[in-house]
């Protein structure tokens, strides 16, 4: 095997999401590591954002997809360099172990939309993102405590306080401070 296959980012099952989270990049993403999964059962995995975040829902498909690979015995590590913004610092907490590089920065806030059409369509649409912002809420909050030990509903009530109607940048120091990475690097 030559050496440039061999320090590909392929053979070290390394993959860089460095776009927004969306139905392509979901997709593309999951069937990498589809095939690195059947290529190679139980192998190491890392992904690694730089990314701004984009659509929930696409990203809460790759986010199940991670999870199921961890539970099919993949070590999956998480790692950000630049940015994991709204939906991919909500991806960086799919890995099994969390990584942020030390200029990196991770925006956590409330889940955003547009919506039109009946008053009723934009109520349900509406609390729809609430239950969505909870579970967001919720993701973290497990992580951070775990990670911390400290207890998640007080962590859950921090987050509020800290997302409410504004964007939270945290630090690569910030984001491990409170939980939220295991380490930076």
């Amino acid at each position: 095997m030559s050496d440039n296959v061999l320090a590909g980012d392929n053979y070290n099952h390394l993959y860089r999401f460095v776009t927004d989270v969306n139905d392509v990049s979901a997709q593309v993403c999951m069937t990498t590591l589809a095939r690195w999964s059947r290529m190679e059962p139980k192998c190491d995995m890392e992904i690694v954002f730089n990314s701004p975040g984009g659509s929930i829902t696409d990203g809460f498909a790759l986010y199940d997809y991670i999870l199921s690979l961890r539970k099919a015995g993949h070590k999956i590590t998480t790692r950000s360099i630049g940015m994991a913004a709204s939906m991919a610092g909500i991806l960086l907490q799919s890995g099994d172990v969390r990584i942020m590089g030390r200029e990196a920065w991770l925006l956590i806030h409330e889940a955003s939309f547009m919506t039109m059409g009946k008053v009723g369509e934009v109520k349900d649409t509406s609390e729809w993102i609430d239950k969505m912002c909870e579970h967001v809420i919720d993701i973290f909050a497990s992580r951070a405590s775990a990670a911390t030990h400290k207890d998640k509903k007080g962590i859950a009530a921090f987050i509020k306080k800290n997302w409410s109607r504004r964007d939270w940048w945290l630090s690569a120091e910030e984001a491990k401070k409170y939980g939220f990475v295991d380490s930076v690097d």
